[in-house]
């Protein structure tokens, strides 16, 4: 169990991942906007995250509610799915139906995103994600175009500590926004938690299109459902 101890925040979040590089990446967030959070992970590696999605959406959902109940346990009163692919992976409304705390994701956060676009781009962190994420979008958005790529390689070099610089020319991502814009791309998602490592680095590229993180929304609509709750 990892954790982030803020004196100055009344509220504790949880942070639950598909890798403890993710769950790291989600804690550290939250601790620059002086939020305490307390996090686990489900996989060891990007790779074994992968395979994990294999096993049955039951099997895999179980999993996802007692990491979450671990968090609740432990002082969480919230959680954010800091994961994409484990997101579209699970049965999310079991997971809402099973637990006693607000779960948002970043497939909450896309929903809200098809009523302001109609091109995307995506990229993620494998062709799972890619096709779950894209099935979100189509169901808010039926009109939608989805051009995504999955590129497991991006997340391993990130865990491999690889510089933004690096990955960025390494995986040609400046030149992936500058072909989408062509495309007709208004906004390209980084749909994978990972991706926060190189956003600034790439955003320093991008011309002509939306660069997209869902983590701010995700914390926010957090604050909002606890506000309600209230």
């Amino acid at each position: 169990m990892q954790r982030n101890n803020i004196e100055h925040s009344s509220l504790t979040i949880g942070v639950v991942a598909g890798t403890p590089t993710d769950t790291r990446f989600g804690l550290d967030f939250l601790a620059a906007r002086q939020v305490a959070g307390v996090g686990v992970s489900i996989s060891s590696s990007p790779q074994a995250q992968t395979q994990l999605q294999a096993l049955g959406r039951a099997e895999l959902t179980e999993r996802l509610i007692e990491a979450i109940k671990s968090l609740v346990e432990n002082g969480a009163e919230a959680v954010m799915i800091y994961c994409n692919s484990l997101s579209g992976a699970v049965d999310l409304q079991a997971v809402h139906a099973a637990v006693t705390v607000p779960v948002i994701s970043p497939l909450d956060v896309y929903a809200e995103l098809t009523r302001r676009y109609r091109n995307f781009g995506l990229l993620a962190a494998n062709c799972q994600s890619c096709a779950n994420i894209e099935r979100e979008i189509l169901s808010g958005n039926p009109s939608a175009k989805v051009i995504g790529i999955g590129n497991l390689q991006i997340v391993e070099d990130i865990e491999d500590g690889l510089s933004p610089a690096v990955i960025v020319q390494q995986h040609a991502l400046d030149d992936l926004a500058a072909a989408l814009v062509k495309s007709g791309v208004q906004i390209l998602i980084l749909g994978c938690t990972h991706f926060d490592y190189f956003y600034e680095e790439l955003l320093s590229h991008c011309d002509g299109i939306r660069l997209f993180l869902p983590s701010e929304r995700m914390l926010a609509m957090l604050q909002e459902r606890l506000q309600v709750a209230a």
